[in-house]
């Protein structure tokens, strides 16, 4: 994705993924006037920030806000996923008694402090 933005008096060109164009535009622009020039993306990614200006009231803080907290909430589910998902390898059972294997355990609770540092 390619997008031309003006921050106070300033152009700027963001260029990269989706998510770290947004991300980078929050964080430049706050506090500041933030508007629109152009942007160059994909189909998918235009529909998805059309889409979210016409919801923010073509407020591109806002939208790029938005769309940061989808992609964190993405994040959240696939580690929650994964969290389970490790869970549910870790215990076996062995002659009627229920195991855990520790590996798999610590790197779920990796896992989980990666997950906070998300919220």
């Amino acid at each position: 994705m390619e997008i031309w933005v003006r921050i106070g008096e300033e152009k700027r060109k963001f260029q990269g993924s989706f998510r770290k164009v947004m991300e980078e535009i929050l964080k430049e622009g706050k506090g500041k006037e933030v508007s629109l020039l152009s942007f160059h993306a994909d189909q998918r990614q235009r529909r998805r920030l059309k889409r979210e200006l016409r919801a923010a009231g073509k407020d591109l803080l806002k939208a790029a806000e938005r769309i940061t907290e989808w992609f964190k909430a993405i994040e959240r589910r696939r580690l929650k996923r994964k969290i389970n998902l490790l869970r549910k390898r870790a215990k076996y059972t062995s002659k009627g008694e229920t195991l855990y294997c520790p590996k798999l355990l610590e790197e779920a609770k990796a896992l989980e402090e990666k997950l906070r540092e998300l919220n």
